[in-house]
């Protein structure tokens, strides 16, 4: 596996790196489509520079009940992914935690898109993006509730990720782009300069900016 010294400033910074090397989609039918909130950032830079559709997925982890650290699944629009290793967790914390994240995600969605149709997903190339991959949980709930809408092909973009996130990915989606793959970091996110938290009327104002027409692109990928 190749490593890249590529020194990320932040989201901006990486949507920009990421889009030269998804260039080959530029004035396509392709579509960003990102995981909120942190994600969204880094795919509205994506989708400015190669003039391509812009949306959103809102995604929920599940962490263990004794471990906030330790996730051990998430909840997409469509789908839960529960991890294997959960027999001495009990049933009624999970059914909770999955029932609050689907309540979470609907009043999230509503607040992205009103009462605006969801976008359609079937024959079309989706790039699922995200601004920093340390687990795999909710890129894959998100990956598979895409999957199930028939897209002509399923490409995850990502600025950095860790291996063990890229080997499970490499089994859910057509193709990976990513900028690093770091094994040794304690946490991805220290590689980035600036990481502010984003918030759900940032990710709102994205969407908004993303529908405001465009003569051209606002940044050269040579």
């Amino acid at each position: 596996m190749v490593r890249e010294d590529i020194a990320l400033y932040d989201r901006v910074h990486a949507g920009h790196l990421l889009a030269r090397k998804l260039v080959m989609h530029q004035h396509s039918q392709s579509m960003i489509v990102a995981l909120a909130h942190g994600g969204a950032v880094v795919g509205f830079e994506i989708a400015q520079a190669l003039a391509l559709s812009f949306d959103v997925l809102p995604c929920r982890k599940i962490k263990h009940p004794g471990n906030s650290s330790q996730i051990i699944g998430s909840v997409s629009i469509e789908d839960v992914l529960i991890y294997e290793d959960i027999l001495h967790i009990p049933q009624d914390y999970i059914y909770h935690q999955i029932m609050l994240a689907r309540i979470g995600i609907e009043r999230e969605y509503n607040f992205y898109y009103a009462n605006q149709p969801r976008p359609s997903f079937t024959g079309k190339t989706v790039i699922v993006v995200d601004d920093v991959l340390e687990e795999s949980a909710a890129v894959l709930a998100c990956v598979r509730s895409i999957r199930k809408h028939k897209p002509a092909q399923l490409v995850v973009a990502v600025p950095l990720v860790k291996p063990e996130v890229l080997e499970h990915l490499t089994k859910e989606a057509d193709d990976i782009v990513f900028l690093r793959c770091e094994a040794g970091a304690d946490s991805l996110r220290t590689l980035y300069t600036e990481l502010p938290t984003i918030k759900e009327d940032e990710v709102r104002a994205l969407l908004v900016r993303a529908k405001t027409p465009q003569t051209k692109s606002l940044y050269s990928l040579l």
